[in-house]
């Protein structure tokens, strides 16, 4: 057994005790370190926690602001709208008042002034009835007496006899007086008429602003460069025979002018094939194909143009409840022309015209309107329909379910049918105005010499012709005959048949007005 040297074991204790309480205390510091370590951990993730907190609420406040200023807004902005349609139907039923009360104030000055007119005529006819009574007891007086003297000087004559004669003589007179009077109250109530109907067209066309489009019809091409010649001519002109047959109509190259006339009965292929070479004037590549292709693409979109057209023109006339197929054939009337006179337009100048004759004569407006609109729809048929344009457009309306009276204001409006309504008379006035304004028509120099030599020819066909002038650029014929050997009533029968013979030969716009001149020359020699 070994003896353990103390003076080795205490140093060696003390040792060991010293470095358990070291490794204790160092211990203890690092479990206090951890805890502080853990502590500030803990602080910041309170921190961040309580950061992220904050960030929420106010994220959380913010979007509720937002929501109730968004709700705020959109319930502002739907009671503006709220309020403005209440607003515009204020004011659709003040315009709708002010509109009627406006009619009424028409109506009854217009009622005003036909019960002053009916007034004056009759007061006029018993001023005329006291006078004739005057006049006839006055006569009785007189013939009574005569025939008294008569008893007293005791003529040879038959009394009766002379009674008759007498009587037969002062009836004769009386007769004379009566129609003198009558053909002086119908030429003075003509002229009043005369006088209000040039009133009610004057204001008419001073109501009417509209202004005129002089809108003209194009013919021909020109070709800017070789290039686009060849694109559309192509080797041997097969390109213009390609377009030709898918358009159906003649094109023909002008050498001299360098360009393309457009020919054919139906004025819409003429504009299709108008659109179609100018496309192709733009192409870089042309082919048969490339042709069909853009001659289809161009149908529709002049298809598509044409309905535009029809309705646009309805539109400008506040009309409604058309028939599809009347607002395209209103549209296809922007292609054809009359004199040179755009159809379209002149169709939308007599629905404006004649509804502003009905609104002068106390009518309806809108059938004035649709009337006029309507009237020369039948010049947009092509040939497979027969008869006037008045007639087949009559038709072709009343098939499209348009009432009685319009369909007849559309086929009396060249006479075809008599007109029997105010309306018919009314489209008729207003075509005349919109064909008779200064630039409206107009004809080439050629016709117009040819109607000037039907004319002449026409009226120098009679006998006893002196002299022929046509006046007002063909609206006027003035014969001057030979008054020895014509009489008056000669002249007047002479002015029907030469109206009547115009009517069967000459083709003309409006009415020609014929006049017959004859004089008498009477010679007397004071000695």
């Amino acid at each position: 057994m070994r003896v353990v040297d103390m003076n080795l074991f205490w140093p060696a204790a003390i040792a060991f005790g010293v470095g358990v309480i070291l490794m204790w205390a160092l211990r203890l510091i690092v479990i206090k370190g951890r805890l502080r370590e853990a502590k500030r951990e803990a602080q910041d993730i309170i921190e961040s926690a309580q950061w992220a907190q904050d960030a929420l609420l106010d994220q959380v406040k913010k979007e509720v602001e937002e929501f109730k200023e968004e709700k705020f807004k959109k319930w502002e902005e739907e009671a503006q709208k709220i309020k403005a349609k209440i607003e515009d139907k204020k004011e659709q039923l003040q315009e709708k008042e002010e509109s009627l009360q406006e009619e009424l104030r028409k109506q009854e000055s217009l009622y005003k002034k036909k019960k002053s007119w009916v007034e004056g005529l009759s007061k006029k006819v018993n001023f005329r009835k006291q006078v004739y009574q005057a006049k006839k007891e006055a006569f009785q007086k007189n013939l009574k007496d005569f025939l008294d003297q008569l008893k007293e000087k005791g003529k040879e004559k038959d009394l009766s006899s002379l009674k008759q004669e007498i009587k037969e003589r002062l009836l004769h007179e009386v007769k004379t007086e009566v129609l003198k009077q009558t053909q002086i109250e119908s030429e003075e109530l003509q002229q009043q008429l005369e006088r209000r109907a040039k009133q009610i067209i004057y204001k008419a066309l001073h109501r009417f602003i509209r202004p005129y489009c002089p809108e003209r019809g194009i013919g021909y091409l020109n070709f800017q460069s070789d290039i686009e010649k060849e694109r559309v001519l192509g080797p041997n002109n097969t390109h213009l025979r390609w377009i030709e047959q898918e358009c159906g109509v003649d094109l023909i190259y002008d050498e001299k002018n360098n360009s393309i006339n457009i020919s054919g009965f139906d004025p819409v292929r003429r504009e299709l094939a108008r659109e179609c070479v100018e496309k192709i004037m733009r192409e870089k590549r042309v082919s048969q194909e490339r042709i069909k292709k853009t001659v289809s693409q161009t149908k529709r979109e002049l298809f598509r143009k044409i309905r535009r057209d029809g309705v646009q023109i309805a539109k400008e006339l506040k009309l409604e409840g058309l028939h599809p197929e009347i607002l395209d054939m209103m549209g296809s009337l922007r292609y054809r022309y009359s004199f040179t006179q755009n159809q379209y337009f002149h169709c939308g100048e007599v629905g404006f015209l004649c509804g502003l004759l009905s609104s002068e004569l106390g009518l309806d407006v809108m059938d004035g309107r649709r009337a006029g609109m309507l009237h020369d729809i039948g010049k947009s048929m092509d040939h497979s329909r027969e008869g006037g344009h008045a007639v087949i457009g009559a038709d072709f309306i009343k098939e499209r379910g348009e009432p009685d009276h319009i369909v007849h204001a559309v086929r009396a409006h060249h006479y075809d049918e008599q007109p029997s309504t105010e309306l018919a008379y009314l489209v008729i006035a207003a075509d005349a105005l919109s064909g008779a304004r200064p630039g409206a028509r107009r004809s080439t120099a050629a016709s117009y010499m040819q109607k000037m030599e039907d004319l002449l020819k026409v009226a120098e066909s009679f006998d006893h012709i002196k002299e022929t002038q046509i006046l007002s650029g063909g609206r006027e014929v003035r014969v001057s005959v030979d008054g020895e050997k014509v009489s008056d009533m000669d002249a007047l029968n002479l002015s029907k048949e030469i109206s009547k013979k115009i009517e069967e030969e000459c083709a003309y716009p409006g009415q020609i007005k014929v006049t017959v001149v004859r004089s008498t020359n009477a010679v007397a020699i004071a000695k």
